[in-house]
């Protein structure tokens, strides 16, 4: 590795990080489709670690913190984290610090009231329809259905 390709390497990743923090496995992949070799990715990914630039923990903390204001169930956070590749162990510990069942139901809840339509046209189509959005917005099956049940929606 000579030192010209690694500090085109570090610049490419310190503009990435402008934009959005990044997880490890983000990093990596970026630098491998814009043809950098392995060894090169891994030398620049350990620096951006020791500058505290790329940390897996922060990263999903705070993906997790907007994931949740923008109205994004426990499934659907999940599922992203893991795509952009943060350690099961770091993702199980966030969730259970940050994702509460009653706080959920209370957001599905929101939604519901939001999403209701006017005067009494609530018929078994629009309940279908509402599953299928918290479903895709990430919420649990069972909180669904339990906001359902309290709204006596279900039949």
């Amino acid at each position: 590795m000579d030192e010209k390709t690694f500090k085109k390497a570090r610049s490419r990743v310190l503009r990435l990080l402008t934009y959005r923090a990044r997880s490890a496995k983000e990093v990596t992949d970026y630098l491998k489709r814009k043809g950098y070799e392995v060894n090169v990715a891994e030398a620049v990914l350990k620096e951006m670690k020791e500058y505290g630039y790329i940390e897996d923990y922060k990263f999903a903390s705070d993906f997790i913190s907007y994931r949740k204001m923008n109205g994004q169930g426990v499934k659907k956070v999940r599922f992203e984290l893991q795509m952009k590749g943060v350690r099961k162990q770091v993702i199980d510990e966030l969730i259970s610090e940050m994702f509460d069942s009653e706080e959920d139901l209370l957001r599905i809840r929101d939604l519901l009231a939001k999403r209701m339509p006017c005067g009494d046209q609530i018929d078994q189509r629009w309940v279908n329809r509402q599953i299928g959005y918290l479903k895709r917005k990430g919420f649990q099956d069972e909180l669904i259905l339990k906001a359902l049940k309290d709204y006596d929606l279900s039949e």
